[in-house]
């Protein structure tokens, strides 16, 4: 890579800056929202989120809840039934709140979303959803689930495939449909059957059983391969006999890319993955003819579609080798993706040392 002098690299770190300071806040608001994509009242379901304001002001804002294909939905929350699918919530500093979803009648689900247009940081959210199963008047099961994060791709390893249901509610702040792959491979990692293609519209809720998804397969254990073209919340249950309900989280899965530059220099490979449009990672990176390979963490965004990394960190050898890295990609970008371009820009102080922009390709490692 070619040397400009030391004086440019504020202008690198400004150029990096300005790119990631015109994100909107709807790249940042999905981690002032708490979204629970299945919620069940009815029958023999109740549904608890409890949450905590963490901050130092009062939390005021909304629960939604929303089924089908985004259309309100009106359970029953503390006696009192939602109306238009929105219950207003505040919640003081420090407090703590539950808010007890049931229904009369047969068992109902949808998704909650649990959201403010406060755009502070002197309050937030944290808690959870429990589902209680009764029989009669006796609870004879419960189960405690984590408020889900949105990903972009996932994988589920699994015992039994027949007892794992799916839901994923399309909560993207943009209003965009969400396109999913959905791929079951075996425990030997070799793909069963085709791959199932799924379309949720803004706000869709969707609750399946593996099973009901790929209606041909016969397996055991295996794993479920998830990518979507924007960020989408889930949840996971396994049902063992006897209606016994575990909870299992989607979170999201890693992918590793090559990368090969148009410059003496190497980087060898880049690990990612999601939290909502956040991104992290690892950099494996050397200088040509230098045997040490070193390796940084990065982190960033995916904004308006493009990834935005940075690296702002001493190598792992201990010496004082800071670099400061800006990474972006040339279009857009989502987990998964098979080949994509982007640029780099590099500083490093301790040899005097600014990059211009360099190229490169990044190939999905199998």
């Amino acid at each position: 890579m070619r040397r400009i002098k030391l004086a440019w690299i504020p202008a690198v770190l400004l150029f990096a800056g300005v790119a990631l300071g015109q994100v909107s806040l709807d790249n940042i608001f999905p981690f002032k929202d708490v979204v629970f994509p299945q919620v069940a009242a009815g029958g023999a379901y109740q549904s608890w989120i409890t949450v905590i304001n963490r901050g130092t002001e009062i939390w005021n804002g909304d629960m939604k809840f929303r089924s089908g294909a985004g259309v309100p939905w009106n359970p029953v929350v503390n006696g009192t039934p939602v109306t238009e699918g929105t219950l207003s919530i505040s919640v003081n500093p420090g407090a703590t709140m539950t808010y007890k979803v049931t229904l009369p009648g047969p068992t109902e689900a949808g998704y909650a979303v649990v959201t403010t247009h406060d755009v502070n940081l002197t309050n937030s959210l944290e808690g959870h959803l429990t589902y209680y199963v009764s029989d009669g008047d006796l609870v004879t099961d419960s189960v405690g689930v984590p408020p889900a994060r949105q990903f972009l791709a996932s994988s589920l390893p699994f015992e039994d495939f027949n007892s794992i249901c799916l839901a994923f509610a399309n909560t993207d702040l943009k209003k965009r449909s969400a396109h999913l792959k959905l791929r079951v491979l075996s425990d030997t990692n070799a793909q069963i059957g085709q791959t199932n293609n799924i379309t949720l519209v803004n706000g869709e809720h969707s609750a399946r059983y593996l099973w009901q998804l790929f209606p041909d397969t016969t397996l055991g254990r295996g794993r479920l391969e998830i990518e979507s073209d924007v960020p989408i919340s889930g949840i996971a249950l396994t049902q063992a006999p006897g209606n016994q309900l575990s909870s299992l989280p989607l979170e999201s899965t890693t992918r590793t890319y090559s990368i090969e530059l148009n410059s003496p220099d190497e980087i060898r490979h880049m690990t990612l993955w999601t939290e909502s449009l956040f991104v992290k990672g690892y950099l494996e990176f050397r200088d040509a003819g230098v045997s040490e390979w070193t390796r940084y963490a990065v982190f960033g965004q995916i904004a308006d579609g493009k990834l935005h990394l940075h690296v702002d960190s001493d190598d792992v050898s201990g010496l004082d080798r800071q670099w400061f890295w800006y990474i972006k990609s040339d279009g857009a970008f989502t987990p998964g993706q098979q080949v994509w371009t982007g640029s780099m820009y590099a500083a490093a102080p301790w040899i005097n040392y600014v990059t211009q922009k360099t190229t490169f390709t990044a190939t999905l490692v199998p």
